[in-house]
């Protein structure tokens, strides 16, 4: 980078505008008394450059004059790079933000601009051309004021660290600690893969758990489905025990019957009494019957034989129908579901078929509604005259009303601003407090921000020791183990050799070495417990610390927010400022001639009376503009029913058609749950060879009542033919038969008694068939929840085989990851500062030398030269250690750099300084063409002033442009050029000579 031009405005001493042109200047001094503003001309290049100089902030780059009279800093730079030239150009307004534009010059008159969206993208572009950061520019090329004996007066450590600032060594940091970052992250990852493989252990050591469950869940499995089993059989019996309660019934009724026909008897055969005459003549008849009677008693005896058979088959045949029922149940279901969507399908055909009558009449509907429309449109057609003399009037009203409610708001706004002024007179005495308040905060803030570096070293240096200590805990964890397995071992060893050594193990030797161990047991404890004691201590400072620290971004947020502060405090003040002076000199005449506008309201009543004579003409419009619309929504809805019921008969035709025949055809076939219906058909072949009748047992149950008087019948014959003896002894044989009879009735009366207590003793044992069907239905629920937890165990006991492969991989990439670890611990060691910065500075330290001994040359005619020791051996035991010092020689032989004189001194800081700045140029990948010497003169001999002027003028060719700064006036003249500054009350002026 060589310079071309610099010019300066309103920036630090230099007020009105300052140009430095740098043609024809190879090697000049800066000369001016002391606060003249020479350094300010570097500050305008840096600060042009890069944004910054001895200032921190950009208020305090513009000069104070300015600053009072609110005018902006500008610095402008230009300088050439590589056959090229460019312009930079920084400008700091009066409270507002910095700007920065970067040109590089097309032709003579042109320049194309660089400048990019932001800022911080045109000085990331900036850094890029020159190959520099700031630090980077300032260390090669400028030997600032007080900079020249900072690398000799430290010591080696501090050495070390300027030398790797300077040569960018800082980066190593960065890359330590990603790699540490990346340790930090397998360490996690570690440890998430530890805690998964001991939740692996923990479930696999559930192995036997899982199995004994899973035995516990078949045997409830097992113990649920004999109790079903046994409640099965129980409500299998207690439905034959109905059946016979409901056979004994039907027998109590049958003797009933037989008891009251029996008593009727009885009674007929006391009324026989009295009419025995009468009854010879009928005992006559029915003696004559005595074959047919006896017949049909032997039909029915025959009828009811089969009657009693056919109840055998029908309990059977019963039994089997119930066993069915499940079958039927879920055949039923099935062809319900069938015949549910048979129905649907029917509906929808229904709903087709509807559709399609519907039709025709909306197609007619459709018809007439489009004729309504073309009427209402030929009738709207004749109100468009009338309308458009009614829009014209409202156009005119709407107008006016709009300028009126303009003026109006208009009115309201100057109003308020009336108001508002008023409250800004108030309000610019308190912005003024606020921009004092800002002031006074962003200088507590910064003094803050400060502080905040020596409490992050601090932090850095505990959280190291802690670490440390934290790293070492597990290795103390492991010898206390140890040691206690050992403590362990002697304590359960009676005899024979030390488990420790070998020895005879002898009572003393016992106890010896259990209290050896025991006082190492303890030491190792209380060291435990110390380490853990300052982890928390540490910890808790270094939560405080780092709570500290992590204030500095609030800090830096508060101070950008008092800047904001401060900025929009002014830039209120001005903002009120303005607002007043235009106030006082329009906004009082614009209210008091609105106000008068505002009052005349004769134009607009007038055109309000003439467009409500209008609109009553026009109003019919609407009504006619609602009736088209209402007409051309009824056509819009009958198309689309139109368009709907299409849709509906396509997809009918489509899906709905052909699923109906499907459907229709599996129910007329029973093509549905063919499992139920196989068991079914065995329980029907099971029915089929039972070979009940319903037909033939009602059959023989009707033949059987067709001759139900047939007992009575042939009673009555014996009784007749018992009749048919002598007369005389008729009503003795009477008499005898109503005894008979009357024992007949009591026996009937005891087998209905007797036939009623088996009803009850039926009745009494019997269980509640529901209950019992609610408990199978009970036990079926359980034996599915039954069989549900064996599926859950099985799959429990299953996962355990995953877990086994899961444990494999997961110890594979443990492995894995603690060689990652492994390597990243390697990179940290490597990227530390022992590692690849100390190889970088080894490699440096001879070009430094071989750079600073050249010019050392130059300047004491090879009276001194320097080195650089990187090692040297410790006074105590003669090793080797690292460091970085200085060796001076002369003629007088070596000696310690504080034993020279200042003159000696700055040779040697001027030669160690350049030496610096070449490398430093070099590591860069840029030319060092530009060398500024803003030190030590004052501090050199006549001679050793004009041995540094011999060694500039040495130099003077491997730079294109050398300043030196200098307020002596003796060395004026010993430069072929001179840029004099002076300090006039107008601010610095520069002057070339």
């Amino acid at each position: 980078m060589i310079p071309l031009k610099l010019e300066l405005t309103n920036f630090l001493s230099y007020q009105k505008t300052a140009v430095l042109n740098f043609d024809h200047i190879h090697l000049a001094c800066i000369a001016g008394a002391n606060g003249t503003g020479k350094s300010s001309l570097l500050d305008g290049i840096t600060w042009a450059l890069f944004g910054r100089g001895r200032s921190k902030l950009d208020d305090d780059m513009v000069n104070k004059w300015a600053a009072n009279n609110k005018q902006p800093a500008e610095v402008r730079f230009v300088f050439a790079l590589e056959n090229s030239v460019y312009r930079v150009t920084r400008r700091k307004p009066h409270g507002k933000t910095t700007t920065l534009d970067l040109d590089v010059r097309a032709d003579e008159t042109n320049w194309k601009t660089l400048t990019q969206s932001k800022i911080r993208e045109t000085q990331a572009e900036i850094e890029k051309l020159l190959r520099m950061n700031y630090d980077t520019f300032i260390n090669a090329s400028f030997l600032l004021q007080g900079k020249a004996d900072e690398f000799t007066t430290k010591t080696p450590n501090k050495r070390k660290e300027i030398l790797a600032e300077l040569l960018g060594l800082g980066v190593w940091d960065v890359y330590k600690e990603a790699a540490a970052e990346r340790r930090k992250q397998a360490e996690g990852q570690l440890a998430l893969l530890d805690a998964s493989l001991a939740d692996i252990e923990n479930e696999l050591s559930e192995e036997e758990t899982r199995q004994a469950a899973l035995a516990a869940a078949r045997d409830n499995q097992a113990a649920i489905a004999a109790r079903l089993a046994d409640k099965q059989t129980l409500l299998d019996q207690l439905r034959r025990t109905e059946a016979a309660i409901a056979q004994q019934k039907k027998n109590i009724e049958n003797l009933k019957s037989n008891l009251a026909r029996a008593e009727r008897t009885l009674a007929d055969l006391h009324k026989a009494q009295q009419r025995q005459q009468a009854e010879r003549e009928s005992y006559t008849a029915v003696l004559a019957q005595t074959e047919a009677i006896t017949a049909a008693y032997a039909a029915w005896q025959a009828a009811d034989r089969q009657v009693q058979a056919w109840q055998n088959k029908a309990e059977e045949y019963n039994r089997l129908l119930q066993a069915g029922r499940p079958y039927e149940l879920t055949i039923a279901q099935e062809k319900s579901r069938l015949e549910q969507r048979q129905r649907e399908l029917e509906n929808q055909q229904t709903a087709v078929e509807k559709a399609a009558a519907e039709q025709v009449e909306v197609v007619a509907q459709l018809a007439v509604a489009q004729r309504e429309l073309t009427a209402v449109q030929d009738s709207l057609t004749a109100v468009v005259a009338q309308e458009e003399q009614w829009q014209a009037r409202r156009a005119e009203l709407s107008q006016l009303e709009a300028q009126r409610q303009s003026q109006q708001r208009e009115l309201a706004q100057l109003q308020n601003r009336a108001a508002q002024i008023e409250k800004i007179r108030t309000e610019q005495t308190t912005v003024t407090q606020n921009l004092a308040a800002a002031e006074k905060e962003l200088t507590a803030v910064a003094a803050e921000i400060a502080a905040l570096s020596e409490t992050h070293q601090k932090y850095s240096l505990c959280l190291a020791e802690k670490n440390n200590l934290e790293a070492d805990q597990p290795r103390l964890r492991d010898l206390f183990k140890q040691k206690r397995e050992r403590i362990n071992q002697l304590e359960a060893q009676t005899g024979g050799d030390c488990p420790l050594c070998g020895q005879p193990l002898s009572a003393e030797h016992r106890q010896t070495v259990l209290a050896e161990l025991g006082n190492e047991l303890q030491e190792m404890e209380a060291q435990g417990k110390a380490n853990k004691e300052r982890i928390e201590a540490l910890a808790v400072e270094v939560a405080a610390l780092d709570a500290r620290i992590k204030q500095l971004p609030k800090l830096e947020q508060q101070q950008q927010t008092q800047q904001d502060r401060k900025a929009r405090a002014q830039a209120r003040l001005d903002e009120i400022a303005t607002a007043l002076a235009e106030w006082e000199n329009s906004g009082a005449g614009q209210l008091a001639a609105l106000q008068t506008a505002v009052a005349d309201t004769t134009a607009l009543d007038t055109l309000k009376k003439e467009a409500a004579v209008l609109e009553t003409a026009v109003r019919q419009k609407a009504t006619l503009d609602k009736k088209r619309q209402d007409t051309e929504r009824l056509i819009a809805n009958q198309q689309a029913r139109l368009a709907e019921i299409e849709r509906l008969t396509a997809q009918w035709q489509q899906v709905g058609q052909a699923e109906l025949a499907q459907v229709t055809q599996r129910l007329a076939a029973a093509d549905f749950d063919a499992a139920a219906q196989h068991a079914l058909a065995e329980l029907d072949a099971q029915v089929t060879a039972v070979g009940y009748d319903p037909t033939a047992h009602a059959a023989a149950r009707a033949a059987r009542a067709e001759q139900a008087d047939a007992p009575e019948k042939q009673q009555q014959l014996a009784q007749v033919q018992a009749a048919v003896a002598p007369l005389e002894a008729a009503l003795a044989e009477l008499a005898a038969q109503i005894t008979s009879q009357q024992q007949t009735v009591a026996d009937f009366q005891q087998q209905v008694e007797t036939a009623v207590a088996e009803l009850e003793t039926l009745t009494a044992d019997g269980a509640d068939r529901h209950r019992v069907e609610d408990e199978v239905f009970r036990l079926r629920e359980e034996e599915n929840e039954a069989n549900r937890q064996v599926g859950v165990a099985q799959n429990r006991l299953a996962v355990l085989a995953d877990l086994r492969d899961r444990r494999i991989r997961l110890t594979a990439d443990r492995v894995t990851q603690t060689e990652q670890i492994q390597r990243w611990k390697t990179l940290e060691k490597a990227f530390g500062r022992e590692g690849v910065p100390a190889l970088l500075i080894e490699q440096a330290i001879p070009a430094i030398e071989e750079h600073a001994n050249e010019l050392l040359e130059r300047l004491t005619g090879g009276e001194m030269r320097v080195s650089f020791p990187t090692q040297r051996e410790n006074k105590s035991n003669q090793v080797l250690r690292e460091t970085l010092d200085i060796r001076i020689q002369d003629n007088a032989g070596e000696r310690p750099y504080d034993n020279f004189s200042g003159g000696e001194q700055f040779r040697v800081n001027f030669a160690i300084r350049l030496a610096l700045s070449q490398l430093l140029a070099k590591r860069a990948g840029a030319r060092l063409q530009t060398l500024v010497i803003d030190e030590g003169f004052g501090s050199q001999d006549p001679q050793g002033r004009q041995r540094l002027i011999e060694a500039i003028n040495t130099i003077q060719n491997d730079f294109r442009v050398i300043l030196v700064i200098t307020h002596i006036d003796e060395l004026r003249d010993a430069f072929p050029t001179r840029i004099q500054v002076e300090k006039r009350p107008s601010g610095s002026v520069i002057e070339v000579v």
